[in-house]
């Protein structure tokens, strides 16, 4: 019995060990990160047009007062417009991805194929894009954003239940991150890969963390931005950003060492122990254990973790332009309603000071004194006006973004090579940004398939769409998910225009590049440059090109085991390509006896299609 209680105490004394290890842990990383999060606030209230506040000494942000109660306070929000336009221009950014096979062994390439079908089924089971979009407001307002790529055991289709409960297939998710829930454990590390832990941390409702972890804790008034407790609020208090009945859940995620080496993960919320073991995903290269997050920064900035964002370059201009602006007004009120001189004693100056001069207004002033007059030598200063347009010019020059179709900007423009430059220049400046876009799709690709590589089970039915909007289920096991080589397909989608893109297809065909030997446009070639040129429709053949090639490439499969016969509708020149291409590709890998019925087969397109020709000339 005393074993029993010996071992209970330690095990009891252990967890308050590690509670009080993750708790202490956050509040450390949560001070050493204060003054990130004072920018980002600040940038959040920049954005949203609060703009006369600043962060104080003791960092905390301050509302600045009016020095005299005359003065304008507008807001001429520059930095709005901006960032919505670069995340207007990011959102163009949709990589292709593709995956590798392993080997050159056709079971291989049908598993890559597939391994691409999962990824794309996922992208749109989790709606990658849109929240793609979310991190990247993230990232262009606070400097960084992140997702959190896990497997959701209640996702997917129902396959049973089990004791009346459900039972699912299980899914991948997707979420977005905002940089307020990541503590590193060191700001100077520029990557995730340079972390040994990050804790996760994030205002719950206390339902919802009796129903994810079997626990009911005590809630508080937790604020969502700073993840402290706002205890007892008066009323009147600003409460937004603040939920009621909620705790911080705290996951700790430490990378796999020699004393862990399936890494561990520890959740603790409310002063309680909710999960400790080892990192739930095989998510790592070469099927290691690591963090389930993607960082995506809207600029680096050099040794540290967390990225810039624009908003912060743009600040002091705006600050600046406000007040350009507001004392600009102030000349034109005091132009509009004019200055006084007024004789001491000589009229009753607080009824002026009160009703001022309205139109009609009958004024007294005292026998013999000398009679009120407006001052008359106030002018605008010049250097008002060249003072704002010197501030646009650097909203333009700070951002790297301009509108290039005002015709005030750009009225001495005429010629449309001149705007398309003017285009470029915009997008160059987003390239790098955009390509960390494209980086976080490729992260997020392979984090994907290693999940299903992890926890697929079974078959799993995948609903595809071809270029035809034709719907295909296609069956995936787990060996789908052996290959983890993912890559990028396409360019960077802001390199190129899409009046670029077009343009360049048009001077293809104008060189004659695209035709064939005889100088015509072959169907199949028509049918592609349709398509890129966003007419697809206008296709005579409907994609009958493209389906013929689909033909051939399932007889190239059939012609492995046995003897294919021409069909009569068969396009020949499609059908003698492919199969050619497929002989030269697996040339190695046919025995002779399939080489030889591929020969057959390719000599009897050839024969008909020598006959169509001479029935044709006749």
């Amino acid at each position: 019995m005393k074993n029993l209680e010996q071992k209970d105490f330690e095990r009891e004394r252990y967890i308050e060990e590690l509670v009080s290890f993750v708790e202490s842990e956050f509040e450390k990383r949560r001070k050493e990160r204060l003054f990130h999060e004072r920018q980002w606030e600040l940038n959040m209230k920049f954005f949203a047009g609060d703009q006369y506040c600043d962060v104080d000494s003791r960092g905390e942000i301050l509302d600045e007062s009016k020095t005299f109660y005359w003065q304008n306070r507008g807001v001429f929000n520059h930095i709005a417009p901006i960032v919505d336009m670069r995340i207007a221009k990011l959102a163009t950014v949709v990589p292709t991805l593709s995956v590798r096979p392993k080997t050159d062994d056709d079971k291989d390439v049908v598993a890559a194929s597939l391994a691409e079908k999962l990824i794309e089924s996922a992208v749109k089971k989790t709606g990658l894009n849109d929240v793609v979009k979310k991190v990247t407001a993230w990232s262009e307002t606070c400097g960084t954003g992140f997702y959190k790529i896990i497997w959701d055991a209640n996702g997917g289709n129902v396959l049973g239940s089990a004791d009346n409960t459900p039972v699912y297939e299980g899914e991948v998710s997707v979420l977005p991150v905002s940089p307020f829930e990541i503590f590193p454990d060191s700001l100077n590390n520029e990557t995730l890969g340079d972390c040994k832990s990050i804790i996760h941390a994030k205002a719950m409702y206390v339902d919802s963390v009796k129903e994810k972890y079997g626990v009911m804790l005590a809630g508080d008034k937790i604020d969502v931005t700073g993840l402290t407790k706002k205890g007892s609020m008066v009323t009147g208090e600003d409460d937004s950003g603040v939920i009621e009945n909620a705790v911080v859940v705290m996951e700790m995620y430490e990378r796999p060492s020699i004393k862990y080496p399936n890494g561990r993960m520890l959740t603790v919320a409310g002063g309680k122990l909710l999960y400790a073991g080892d990192l739930p995903y095989k998510n790592g290269e070469s099927g290691a254990r690591d963090f389930p997050f993607v960082k995506q920064d809207s600029l680096t900035a050099p040794g540290n973790f967390f990225g810039t964002s624009v908003i912060e370059r743009l600040i002091p201009i705006q600050r600046a332009y406000n007040a350009v602006k507001n004392r600009k007004h102030e000349f034109l009120n005091r132009l509009s309603m004019g200055v006084m001189t007024v004789e001491d004693g000589s009229v009753d100056v607080d009824d002026l000071a009160e009703e001022g001069l309205s139109p009609g207004k009958v004024l007294v002033y005292r026998q013999g004194a000398k009679a009120p007059e407006m001052m008359s030598d106030i002018t605008m200063p010049s250097d008002f006006s060249q003072e704002e347009e010197k501030l646009l010019n650097e909203f333009v020059v700070v951002s790297g973004v301009s509108n290039v179709t005002s015709s005030s900007s750009n009225a001495s423009l005429s010629s449309g090579t001149a705007l398309e430059i003017l285009v470029e220049q915009d997008n160059a400046r987003l390239i790098i940004t955009a390509d960390r876009i494209r980086q976080s799709y490729l992260d997020i690709a392979k984090q994907i398939i290693r999940l299903y590589s992890q926890f697929l089970s079974g078959i799993r039915a995948i609903k595809v769409q071809d270029e035809f909007n034709k719907t295909k289920i296609l069956y995936a096991d787990k060996r789908a998910a052996d290959s983890d080589d993912v890559y990028l397909v396409n360019e960077n989608e802001l390199l190129y225009t899409a009046r670029q893109k077009k343009q360049l297809v048009f001077q293809l065909y104008e060189s004659g590049i695209l035709a064939d030997d005889e100088g015509r446009l072959r169907p199949e070639i028509k049918e592609k440059v349709l398509a890129l040129l966003g007419y697809k429709e206008l296709d005579y053949q409907k994609g009958l090109s493209r389906l013929h090639e689909d033909k051939a490439e399932k007889e190239n499969e059939l012609l492995r085991k046995k003897d294919v016969s021409v069909d009569e509708i068969d396009d020949n020149a499609i059908h003698i390509d492919e199969h050619t291409r497929y002989v030269l590709s697996e040339f190695e890998w046919l025995d002779d006896l399939q080489k030889q019925r591929f020969y057959a087969h390719i000599s009897e397109h050839k024969q008909k299609e020598q006959n169509k020709q001479g029935m044709g000339e006749n």
